[in-house]
């Protein structure tokens, strides 16, 4: 796929931001995660939650997490009186049901395996884990999409992948009983995210506008967030048993905090799939890598966790590979000569 020169500047800054965003988004939801309604059993059960609801609390999390993403994506979007277009889209638009599709994989799959990787595995780790995801949905980015990988990406891509594996299944002493769980968990987000990003790659650039029907990023955003909310509150909750720990949730306060994490959600999100629409599937989710590095930090400046030699080093080496595979050094050389 040939990037204009500005195209991949402006598609590289988003890709940054979503690694931020991203980063700080695990590490907060983890932080929630400590709070005694997810983590002290008797008194969840005291409170009329069920056991099989307190196990998959995440579930519930995750809930939470995606409508407040929907509200604040939709009230932009109502602010620029693009909201009812949304769901024309999804409605009349195969670019729209693609969308849906991609939401069903990414959310009910991928962020909830996410976050019970975190809950098993502590936030660094599930990170480090789940952005191995670029990798993968540049193999299929490759075979599905046709996506050309240079011999530069593919380089960038491995080391990107040792480094998350490394990191990932060298834990230090003090991890949980349950991390290999967590880590099991976080390899189902890698199979989401990555088919997540396959499918809004195609949407993007393979599915041209029908009777010329403009798709703009943040609107397929918002459509994501739609079907994800009604994924949670139609099928998942009920599955689970998850409305009344949803209702302890809101009665303890603990709603205000998901709805300001959202805000980070909205932008990650956002951010992908700009990037995604400015520089492709395997090159966008790519440099969502980046989060591994950022949740290290951010849990150390925030909250104190340690940063260990291997953290620091395979954090590092992630990093690396993933400027490896984003980063053209003949565009960078060209633009400066210029």
């Amino acid at each position: 796929m040939e990037v204009r020169k500005d195209q991949f500047h402006k598609g590289l800054m988003f890709g940054i931001l979503v690694g931020i965003a991203w980063g700080l988004d695990g590490v907060l939801m983890g932080r929630i995660g400590t709070n005694p309604i997810f983590t002290d059993q008797a008194l969840a059960l005291s409170k009329g939650v069920s056991e099989t609801s307190f196990a998959f609390s995440p579930l519930v999390t995750a809930f939470f997490h995606e409508s407040f993403c929907f509200l604040w994506v939709a009230l932009f979007l109502l602010f620029r009186k693009q909201l009812k277009h949304v769901f024309y889209l999804l409605v009349h638009t195969k670019k729209g049901r693609a969308t849906a599709l991609a939401a069903i994989v990414g959310s009910p799959v991928g962020m909830s395996a996410y976050l019970l990787g975190i809950k098993y595995a502590t936030a660094p780790y599930a990170s480090s884990i789940s952005v191995i995801y670029p990798g993968v949905g540049a193999v299929l980015s490759y075979l599905i999409l046709k996506e050309k990988l240079s011999l530069r990406s593919v380089i960038g891509i491995v080391i990107s992948l040792f480094g998350s594996f490394m990191l990932g299944f060298n834990p230090s002493a003090d991890v949980p009983d349950t991390f290999f769980k967590g880590i099991a968990f976080a390899a189902v987000a890698v199979l989401g995210w990555a088919l997540e990003g396959v499918i809004i790659g195609f949407a993007m650039k393979h599915i041209k506008d029908e009777d010329d029907v403009q798709a703009a990023p943040q609107q397929l955003l918002c459509l994501r967030y739609f079907i994800s909310m009604l994924s949670y509150a139609i099928i998942v909750l009920p599955f689970i048993k998850g409305y009344p720990m949803a209702g302890e949730i809101v009665s303890s306060g603990l709603v205000f905090q998901y709805a300001g994490i959202a805000i980070l959600g909205a932008i990650t999100y956002l951010s992908w799939y700009k990037a995604v629409d400015l520089i492709g599937a395997a090159m966008g989710t790519a440099l969502n890598s980046t989060a591994a590095l950022w949740t290290i930090i951010f849990s150390a400046v925030l909250f104190g966790n340690k940063i260990t030699p291997s953290l620091l080093l395979w954090g590092i080496v992630i990093v690396t590979g993933v400027f490896i595979f984003a980063i053209d050094p003949k565009t960078w050389m060209k633009r400066k000569t210029e």
